[in-house]
């Protein structure tokens, strides 16, 4: 025992001589030591061992004081004034005695940022353990900082469907934009207090108080945590009574209800995974491979994370820099994004350029309509990321007809002056790793959350060349058109080689994988395209 006790230290010591020494390191655990503060302190030999402990020092005691004298080490718990049931943390099962030997030590050097150290009984009935858990509370006093992400304000997705709810917040819209329609301002200035105004009176109506939002597992029920909450009680009042007549009596209830937890948690994790399994079931019968594998990935909590990586330069030599890794980003995306395409005009010239009729022109340049801003505001999706403003759709969909009639006020104007805002020339680019070595970020692509306003003014615009575009596309493009779906391209396919087979014939298929396809397209000939094919300019 004594060759194994002083292997340890020798081993402790040997990882404390690598750690550098402006370093702080906290050191925790079940030393099986015990210690005597007040003897050492009125000796002089130790200042590592506060006044407040409960044991005379034994053999173990004194390795751990030379390893604290040598390293300039304090033991924690015996700097803090706490009665004698939050000081020890173990019984000795023969003469009932309470001890004190699980210790947190730290380097003197941060004695002032420790703050507290005590033990909790309580948390030691809840997990089943002869331990009392041990608790360090500290300060650290890091450089401040200069925040640059925005703080982010969650809203409530239950509240935003509440009709109580909703009336109230387009109720509060009213006055609030008719600020935001005064004709003597800049269209940028318009945009700014409508954006204002929607966030404060969202986040008044629909915030969501994370400081009541309690994170737990999801099988968790309010039954199991009241009984656990129970058992923790009865596991307190059980220690409390040891070596009294009632020490059997709170023993068997405690023994009873951490029973009474285990069955109800095992009966309640199979049914949480029965239900799972089902709704992984249900949306593969469905044709939902995407619920499917959302639910999948949220189980395994094997998300792609990878925002704090370091990354490699052109080189293959490794980026550990912030600000360098942020230069690497953009230049990768300089150079993806603008892609150099050759374009063989005379393949252009070759398309029959379409007449417009006066009728259609006069359609395509007639100011947009509050049915139209309806109509595209419903076609939005809910329930995706926002722009650069933090305006989702979901939020727009709230304000109804007040936010409905304000859009069409201010696509108006835009439509009228010719002038985008200029917020909504702004995108915020994520990157989104698709595979191979997460440090090359050639395996990366980035998608740009514009700002939904200006996809919302996209999308009607879309609606009117929509008509237009859908009498002149190849009837065999079924990918980005209305009504149709590449789904029935792929069952063709399907029938093709099942015919193939049953009929024992050849099947030629060609598959074209363009790299980079997107982020390739020439953007001057995207424009001579669409003049072409008869859509006006605005």
């Amino acid at each position: 025992m004594n060759d194994a006790s002083q292997q340890f230290y020798n081993d402790l010591q040997d990882v404390i001589s690598r750690i550098p020494t402006g370093d702080m390191y906290i050191i925790m655990g079940d030393f099986n030591a015990r210690v005597e503060g007040k003897k050492q302190q009125q000796q002089n030999l130790c200042n590592s061992i506060g006044p407040y402990t409960v044991d005379i020092t034994n053999e173990n005691g004194e390795k751990l004081i030379d390893l604290c004298t040598i390293n300039s080490i304090i033991v924690t718990n015996t700097f803090f004034k706490h009665k004698l049931a939050h000081q020890t943390s173990w019984m000795h099962p023969g003469n009932k005695q309470w001890h004190m030997i699980d210790y947190t030590l730290v380097n003197k050097k941060f004695r002032s940022s420790v703050e507290d150290c005590r033990m909790y009984r309580k948390a030691a009935g809840a997990i089943g353990t002869d331990h009392h858990l041990m608790r360090i509370k500290i300060k650290l006093h890091f450089k401040s900082r200069r925040k640059l992400v925005q703080k982010k304000v969650v809203y409530d997705p239950i509240k935003m469907k509440n009709d109580n709810a909703l009336k109230q917040f387009q109720k509060d819209l009213i006055p609030t934009l008719s600020d935001a329609t005064d004709e003597t301002i800049s269209i940028d200035e318009k945009y700014d207090r409508f954006v204002e105004h929607m966030k404060t009176n969202a986040e008044k109506t629909f915030k969501i108080d994370k400081n009541k939002i309690r994170k737990r597992k999801e099988w968790l029920t309010d039954e199991i945590l009241e009984i656990v909450e129970k058992k923790a009680t009865a596991f307190v009042n059980w220690q409390n009574h040891r070596g009294t007549k009632l020490e059997i009596e709170y023993a068997n209830k405690y023994k009873r209800l951490r029973k009474l937890a285990k069955t109800k948690i095992d009966k309640r994790q199979t049914e949480y995974w029965d239900e799972i399994c089902e709704e992984i079931e249900s949306s593969i019968k469905l044709n939902d491979p995407v619920n499917a594998f959302n639910i999948i990935r949220r189980l395994s909590g094997k998300m792609k994370r990878v925002e704090n990586m370091a990354i490699k330069d052109k080189h293959g030599k490794l980026i550990l820099n912030s600000t360098d890794q942020l230069e690497r980003w953009r230049e990768f995306f300089d150079e993806l994004l603008n892609v150099s395409s050759s374009v063989d005009l005379q393949l252009i010239d070759q398309i029959k350029i379409q007449s417009i009729e006066k009728k259609e022109e006069e359609r395509q340049n007639a100011q947009p309509t509050i049915p139209e801003v309806r109509k595209a505001l419903n076609q939005m999706k809910s329930r995706k990321a926002p722009g650069y403003d933090g305006i989702t759709a979901d939020l727009l969909k709230a304000g109804g007809e007040p936010v409905i009639k304000w859009l069409h006020e201010m696509f108006s104007d835009v439509w009228k002056q010719e002038k985008m805002v200029e917020e909504w020339n702004l995108a915020v680019l994520i990157k989104l790793f698709k595979k191979g070595d997460k440090q090359l970020c050639d395996n990366y692509r980035g998608i740009s959350l514009l700002s939904v306003t200006s996809k919302l003014f996209s999308r009607i615009i879309l609606n009117r060349i929509q008509i237009l575009v859908d009498r002149q596309l190849l009837e065999a493009q079924s990918g980005f058109r209305t009504n149709r779906s590449t789904i029935d391209q792929i069952s063709i396919l399907k029938l093709c080689m099942e015919k193939r087979r049953e009929f024992n014939k050849p099947l030629f298929m060609c598959f074209i994988d363009i790299s980079k396809a997107y982020d390739s397209v020439n953007r001057e000939l995207l424009w001579k395209v669409c003049r072409n094919k008869g859509e006006n300019e605005w």
